[in-house]
């Protein structure tokens, strides 16, 4: 199967405490509201990031808002609140998490509201099905040859069923020993049923793995909007900026209301496997 297609999502920081971002318009001078959400169906905190972007030759990081009102509401009218960095640690400044717990179900669709310095954003997203992950492989190749980690000659790969009655999204994230692993600067994997046919046959985590590391992967259900956003994303973070290339511009989003960014409800599956010589 070809390759998938692979971008970065500026929500690793809401799961992963890291720094990346996606780039918006490099052009801009207006500072804009980015709002990045997370709806998964497990019972656990879900979060929302706040900031606000910048000029491309500003230094730093981006402006965190930590004065915004935060509310998600189902499709079946129950209404969840979100409180800003209840943590009190400062990375996690601009990140509104739930006050409860709640698992996003399937089938529902999410409502976000941010109400922040007199403007109001909204955003939907539906929560579709994903195809669970049928189970993980290693592949030992003597000709991997990585200088520094010369133990690592594994190769892991996905199978999985994939539902040729519905038209589906997905989203790919990969782990080694807890630490997500990108490729070539990518963060993340996106594909639809198109590109994968009846099976999800041998979808290989980027990098290579050494007897005993523990390999995650995670496969994430995204609405038709959700997978355009990806695209979009990866158009921009991979245009040479020639002459022919056209003009940067902001992922689509469903953000309505003039903000940036993406309010993702997704059913998620994960699969382990332990590297075994």
């Amino acid at each position: 199967m070809k390759k998938l297609l692979y971008t970065l999502f500026a929500l690793a920081l809401v799961i992963t405490a890291c720094e990346k971002t996606i780039v918006l318009d490099q052009m801009q001078t207006e500072p804009q509201f980015v709002i990045e959400g997370l709806v998964v169906n497990v019972d656990s905190t879900q979060y929302v990031k706040i900031s606000k972007s910048v000029d491309f030759y500003a230094e730093g990081t981006t402006p965190r808002v930590t004065n915004a009102t935060v509310t998600v509401k189902d499709s079946e009218g129950n209404v969840f609140n979100y409180v800003h960095n209840p943590w009190g640690v400062s990375v996690y400044d601009g990140v509104y998490a739930s006050e409860v717990t709640y698992e996003g179900i399937v089938g529902r669709r999410y409502n976000l509201t941010v109400e922040v310095d007199g403007e109001t954003f909204t955003a939907s997203d539906d929560l579709y099905r994903v195809t669970p992950i049928d189970s993980l492989v290693q592949e030992y190749d003597p000709e991997i040859d990585e200088e520094d980690h010369p133990e690592r000659k594994y190769l892991v790969k996905m199978y999985a069923k994939e539902p040729q009655e519905t038209k589906d999204y997905y989203l790919f994230k990969f782990y080694r020993n807890g630490e997500e692993v990108n490729s070539d600067g990518g963060e993340f994997y996106y594909a639809n049923d198109d590109a994968i046919a009846e099976n999800i046959n041998g979808i290989e985590a980027p990098g290579y793995y050494a007897p005993d590391d523990t390999v995650t992967m995670e496969i994430l259900s995204l609405s038709r909007l959700g997978y355009l956003f990806y695209n979009d994303a990866n158009l921009l973070i991979n245009s040479d900026g020639g002459m022919f290339s056209p003009p940067p511009a902001n992922p689509r989003s469903n953000i309505e209301g003039g903000a940036a960014g993406f309010f993702q409800t997704s059913a998620i599956d994960t699969e382990k496997i332990v590297i075994k010589k």
